[in-house]
């Protein structure tokens, strides 16, 4: 399914075109082909119609469904309460011919027929199932390596769950997998499935509204996120504008807020200008600088260790609990200082000694069916330490002892021969010479 009618809605060419524009050129970037319909109308909005009049709601939505049946395509909308609306009228009008039938007589005059044969289809679902994480992975040019994106998925994406049967309504994760895909790490938060609240703003309880809004925004906050995605408009009218409202009444509320193509369009390679982002009213450039931040972060370790086994381990933490030295001394958790790499805190591991506490024992590179472990990575993390002047003083003495002498420990000769064993032959020796640490230069 690459060619189809899209569906804007009345929110995102209103409010939020700098989004329309995103996902313009993610339909292009996609190869997608995409028709515009003439004649269509408000979906129409749930709330504010189905409330006056539910006959004229379906009547409208199917009004709308009918001009795409017409053209003989189906439809994909960037836009959650326009999605829920459709999804709403296709499962009542399939259940109740008569209903159907009484549509379409309303619908004749206009040389319209609606039999429910076309596909509805949200933009996320489109990405997620239709094409897949993979195809739409495949497309990336600019990872959005080490960012920590969580996703609200708002409430009219996947319910009411008997009419739109997509996700699971209750704990989704179709969209994490996309954003997974585009190379973040998502952060699950306690409040993911709190609707924005944004309704309440429209019938007149503002106090309300915002209060959702603050619940949200503090969680994520707390949870250390550079990003909220969101695939809704209303739901980013909710966090970005109120956000913004909160802000001028001085609240500590900043999280940068992205609809869903704003950030595959980024992952695509499409600059921050071209698909506007100046326009919203919560500055990105918190998540743009630390987005270059870790393409820094990524290149310094990716010249240190090999980044992508980096991450296997860390997802995969099945040695987490089998460390021989964290059943003894539960502050040594070698899973989070691999997982510390990865967040760019490379120095904050160097400096600390906790590092040293691996025994380079390979419990864990035995036990891993990737026969990956940790132990290798441990052990170029002590030499980097050494090199950055950050080793144990004891493991430094030694090593110079090691260079000057060749050995390490001399025998205890008396003791040996209260033993009755011979004396050794000769033994060590300079090795700065060997190691080339002659004249002051380095031996390793």
């Amino acid at each position: 399914m690459k060619e189809f009618a899209v569906f804007w809605g009345c929110t995102i060419p209103a409010r939020f075109p700098f989004i329309e524009k995103a996902t313009r050129l993610v339909f292009d970037d996609l190869g997608a082909t995409v028709h515009e319909l003439e004649g269509h109308t408000c979906c129409p909005e749930g709330v504010l119609v189905k409330s006056n009049d539910e006959d004229a709601f379906y009547l409208v939505a199917a009004r709308n469904l009918a001009i795409v049946e017409r053209a003989g395509l189906d439809v994909v909308t960037p836009c959650s309460g326009c999605y829920s609306t459709f999804k709403e009228a296709e499962s009542h009008l399939a259940a109740d011919w008569r209903a159907r039938e009484a549509v379409n007589a309303r619908l004749e005059p206009e040389g319209l027929r609606f039999d429910g044969e076309l596909r509805v289809v949200h933009l996320a679902e489109w990405l997620a199932d239709v094409l897949g994480p993979g195809p739409v992975a495949a497309k990336v040019v600019k990872p959005l390596w080490g960012l920590r994106i969580a996703v609200h998925y708002g409430c009219h994406l996947l319910r009411p769950s008997p009419a739109v049967r997509w996700d699971d309504p209750l704990s989704p994760t179709k969209v994490e997998g996309l954003v997974a895909a585009l190379g973040a790490t998502v952060v699950d938060y306690p409040t993911k499935m709190q609707c924005c609240g944004g309704a309440l703003d429209r019938v007149g309880e503002r106090d309300a509204s915002l209060a959702f809004a603050r619940r949200k925004l503090l969680d994520l906050q707390a949870h250390g996120v550079d990003a909220l995605v969101v695939v809704c408009p209303s739901c980013f009218q909710q966090f970005d504008l109120n956000q913004a409202a909160l802000q001028r009444a001085k609240e500590d509320v900043n999280v940068p807020v992205l609809y869903l193509s704003e950030l595959v369009a980024l992952a695509y390679g499409h600059s921050p200008e071209e698909i506007g982002l100046e326009m919203h009213r919560v500055g990105v450039e918190p998540f743009l600088e630390r987005w270059e931040a870790r393409q820094a972060d990524k290149a310094r370790l990716a010249a240190l260790f090999d980044v992508s086994l980096l991450a296997k381990c860390v997802n995969c933490q099945a040695c987490k609990d089998d460390c021989p030295v964290c059943k003894i001394d539960p502050s040594f958790q070698p899973t989070e200082i691999m997982a510390r790499l990865l967040a760019g805190e490379l120095d904050e591991v160097l400096a600390e000694r906790q590092l040293w506490k691996c025994l380079e024992c390979y419990t864990c590179q035995e036990l891993c069916h990737s026969r990956i472990g940790m132990a290798d990575t441990f052990r170029r993390l002590k030499e980097i330490a050494i090199e950055a002047g950050l080793g144990p003083d004891q493991v430094v003495a030694a090593y110079e002892t090691f260079v000057k002498t060749g050995l390490l420990g001399s025998a205890r000769e008396s003791a040996r021969k209260k033993l009755g064993l011979e004396p050794l032959p000769a033994r060590g020796g300079d090795l700065s010479g060997l190691l080339g640490s002659d004249d002051g230069e380095e031996s390793r």
